[in-house]
């Protein structure tokens, strides 16, 4: 059974809306996390003992991560949960940057990936980018509406020479 739907202007329009908004919120959620990174008040710490592996459940996969305790240089103890990294595992004796996120909460800091958060902000970037071609391909009809009737006739042309082409080759 073939189902013979359509997207009209419309639904396309709400669409792309959705797409646009859900990526603004994405992408909002990745600055304030880097914006917090960065302006964390990151202290020295010195690794003591790095104890076995948990799982840190988080809201899109499960994660295996490690407790890690630290010495501040006030001489007081913590401890945080941190995910391994490719080039990023601490030992007994590393100095890490740690910063406190609430009372007695700490986060390390070298467990933010760069490569990961620009990453993920390109790609949620692209759909602002289409958008903004698309915007700019319509300006320009609409500035020089000759010109684009004009490329609109010529690729039916081409187009209509390929199926002939085609037509002759069977």
């Amino acid at each position: 059974m073939r189902a013979t739907y359509r997207v009209t202007p419309f639904l396309a329009w709400v669409f792309s809306l959705v797409i646009l908004a859900g990526s603004a919120v994405m992408l909002g959620f990745v600055v304030s996390d880097t914006v917090r990174h960065v302006t964390a008040d990151d202290q020295p710490a010195v690794v003591t003992d790095v104890g076995g592996t948990s799982s840190r459940i988080s809201t899109n996969d499960r994660r295996r991560a490690r407790s890690i305790s630290f010495r501040l240089e006030d001489g007081t103890e913590h401890a945080a949960s941190a995910e391994q990294r490719w080039f990023w595992w601490p030992s007994p004796g590393d100095t890490v940057h740690v910063h406190e996120t609430s009372p007695d909460d700490w986060e390390i800091s070298e467990e933010f990936s760069w490569i990961g958060t620009l990453g993920w902000m390109a790609a949620l970037l692209l759909p602002w980018v289409v958008a903004a071609v698309k915007v700019w391909e319509w300006a320009a009809k609409k500035r020089n509406p000759e010109r684009f009737a004009e490329k609109e006739r010529a690729s039916r042309e081409r187009v209509r020479a390929r199926l002939d082409r085609s037509r002759r080759r069977t």
